[in-house]
């Protein structure tokens, strides 16, 4: 398995999973802030899944109205 398959694998198994110590474990593991507020930790977990090419139908459809009912885009905006 080369690095890039090992990363994604785990990025995966983290966030596909739902479980917010699982994720936070790799949040921390990778260096990535963990939101204090509830809000902003599910909204960051929502738009990484809606924005996984190969997430799961079933997932990503929850995620997008998750974000949807909260005001937002499943869509990651980029400002220059």
């Amino acid at each position: 398995m080369t690095s890039i398959e090992h990363f994604v694998k785990e990025r995966n198994e983290a966030l596909f999973s739902l479980d917010r110590k699982a994720i936070e474990k790799y949040f921390r593991k990778c260096g990535i802030a963990i939101p204090e507020n509830e809000t902003l930790f599910w909204a960051t977990v929502f738009k990484c899944i809606c924005n996984i090419k190969n997430a799961p139908d079933e997932l990503v459809i929850t995620a997008e109205k998750w974000l949807l009912m909260h005001g937002m885009s499943p869509r990651i905006s980029v400002i220059a």
